[in-house]
């Protein structure tokens, strides 16, 4: 990846951004490149080049959608870890912001949803789960709207499609 200015990217946690600088800067006393991204969420970021280098990623390709997809709809059983064992895979995978792996918390959280429904315990998940599957849902969402040139609501369906369900988006609440 060149990280030239006006290159689209991604970063783990925070999704799509774009380069939008690029210069040399003193920090401790030494001259260091960085590049500048503006994420889509109007926030900021500088990284020096190296750092950059290690955690900005190219957009998912089409080849990434299709494993996206696949991942999005396998029917596997369901872990029967702790929640904290649960809690830090998952945020290990979001902080490692790979495509796949979101469709992956994304896959879980859904299906765990549905099983908690359909046992008539709580309909919903808890506190922390629910932000984590929220929180992969919007990352991966808004790549694949960068990717596929859609808006949220069809992104949104399609997930919905390769999930299997009828049911919409979740609510951010």
């Amino acid at each position: 990846m060149k990280l030239a200015v006006g290159d689209v990217v991604v970063y783990g946690t925070h999704g799509v951004g774009r380069v939008i600088a690029r210069k040399s800067v003193a920090l401790a006393g030494e001259a260091q490149d960085v590049v500048v991204i503006e994420l889509e969420d109007e926030l900021t970021v500088t990284l020096t080049l190296d750092r950059a280098k290690d955690q900005l990623r190219s957009l998912a390709t089409k080849a990434d959608l299709a494993l996206i997809s696949s991942k999005l709809g396998e029917d596997l059983e369901l872990s029967g870890d702790p929640w904290l064992t649960r809690k830090r895979d998952t945020v290990a995978k979001l902080t490692a912001g790979n495509p796949v792996a979101l469709a992956e918390i994304i896959r879980d959280g859904a299906r765990r949803e549905r099983e908690l429904k359909a046992r008539k315990k709580p309909a919903q998940l808890s506190p922390g789960e629910k932000e984590l599957y929220l929180k992969a849902w919007h990352l991966l969402s808004g790549e694949i709207a960068r990717v596929r040139d859609l808006g949220p609501a069809e992104v949104d369906a399609w997930i919905d499609e390769q999930l299997g369900r009828a049911t919409t988006a979740p609510a951010s609440s």
